[in-house]
């Protein structure tokens, strides 16, 4: 379910859910590459919220790590800026690590946060394309997962079938150095605007690597649609890792400082 760690703001999502039912009961055929966009970002909830992240990373020799992660996200206020924040809950030797990353649609600016020196550190953009903790996600793939397409020229292709369920698909030339692809194919749900499969290519006709999500765990809240779980394989390394998601924490308020260089990284009780 759909929860809240103070108070539920039912007043002030109502005009998101009037968004997503609309987005949502329009004829497939009509939808533009803008107009899933906004169905997929209007599941995560634009006011702002919380999800947690479990990521079990699984190497060749069948070793898995796990690692639990809390995500943030809220929109600038007067500003087109999607605001990502990421801090390390488990295991204790990674808590507190923490990732701003703040796009504005054109660009990507990254701060990283490390409690050993106690201090933030701007981050190449190139970084968004690094694997994070040992798994086989990104920032960029992250981005993702969060309802928002990558950065670069995105075009409607023929629609498709994924689980038996008619999809959108969507691809994207994007920057190679930066996201560590030249191109994604994206499959989204059109019953539920949710992302169901990713394509990943660095280079050649093949897919690097392929996210998948796991359709039984497709959850309705009206009017959200959630997906709670993905895999994410990459077929040159031979590893997987497994994303679980929880339910969409829609907070009271969210400190604007939580999204600035100078406070990403406060714990938040």
């Amino acid at each position: 379910m759909i929860s809240s760690k103070k108070a539920l703001q039912w007043v002030a999502i109502l005009g998101l859910a009037s968004m997503t039912a609309i987005a949502q009961a329009a004829d497939p055929a009509s939808m533009s590459v803008a107009d899933i966009s906004t169905c997929m970002r209007a599941n995560v909830v634009d006011r702002g919220s919380l999800r947690d992240f479990q990521i079990a990373s699984t190497d060749r020799e069948g070793k898995t790590n796990t690692i639990k992660v809390k995500v943030f996200w809220k929109p600038a206020k007067d500003s087109p800026d999607e605001r990502i924040t990421l801090q390390v809950v488990e295991p204790e030797t990674l808590a507190g690590t923490s990732y701003l990353l703040v796009t504005d649609g054109q660009a990507d600016t990254l701060y990283l946060y490390l409690p050993a020196l106690q201090r933030v550190q701007p981050v190449a953009s190139n970084e968004l394309s690094q694997k994070l903790w040992g798994s086989d996600f990104t920032l960029a793939d992250v981005k993702q997962v969060q309802g928002l397409l990558l950065d670069g020229e995105a075009k409607r292709l023929a629609d498709v079938v994924v689980a038996n369920r008619p999809a959108y698909l969507i691809e994207t030339t994007t920057n190679l150095e930066q996201t560590g692809y030249r191109k994604v194919l994206t499959y989204v749900d059109q019953e539920s605007c949710t992302l169901t499969k990713t394509e990943l290519f660095s280079d050649g006709e093949t897919p690097h690597k392929i996210l998948e999500a796991d359709i039984s765990t497709l959850l309705k809240v009206d009017p959200y649609w959630l997906m709670l779980g993905y895999r994410m394989t990459d077929h040159r390394t031979g590893t997987h890792t497994d994303l679980k998601l929880s339910d969409i924490y829609i907070l009271e308020r969210l400190p604007e400082t939580l999204f600035t260089p100078d406070g990403f990284y406060t714990k938040q009780e």
